[in-house]
């Protein structure tokens, strides 16, 4: 199907990425706002994140809620992660967390590739929250890259 001459296509092609630092003060609850820490925001065309991973250096697993915020108050939930105990962070546990693989966020859109990605509208935020204390001087990480949309 040939485009009209008036179509403006928008790519995916201007590099975006981001991370977010948890802590024992990002403490929430599902399904909302609460104490929600920034990993990416889109661009003013939207955009889509192609790569999110988590790494911690606690001692107990962690389970981090993802969401997309929207105008600023609308909670979109992504999905619910466990990041296992020191994951990224020691010989015994050095791989990070894909959230992106297939598993542990179901029901995404797969692009030419075959993988994941999580689409976002113009400004979107994409947060992430954990449910419950971390031990205390520990943290997780999660970084985000992704493209925005060009006009």
């Amino acid at each position: 199907m040939a485009l009209p001459n008036s179509a403006i296509i928008k790519v995916a092609n201007v590099p975006n990425a981001g991370v977010a630092v948890l802590t024992g003060t990002t403490i929430g609850t599902l399904g909302s706002n609460t104490n929600g820490t920034t990993i990416y925001t889109a661009g003013a065309n939207g955009g889509r994140v192609i790569s999110l991973t988590a790494s911690t250096n606690d001692t107990v697993a962690i389970n981090t809620f993802v969401y997309i915020l929207r105008g600023g108050s609308t909670v979109i939930p992504v999905g619910l992660v466990n990041i296992p105990v020191s994951s990224g962070n020691t010989n015994a546990a050095r791989f990070v967390v894909d959230f992106l693989n297939g598993i542990n966020i179901p029901g995404l859109p797969i692009d030419n590739t075959g993988r994941q990605y999580i689409p976002l509208m113009p400004n979107d935020v994409l947060r992430a929250t954990t449910l419950a204390n971390l031990s205390g001087g520990t943290s997780a990480f999660i970084m985000a890259n992704g493209m925005d949309y060009s006009a």
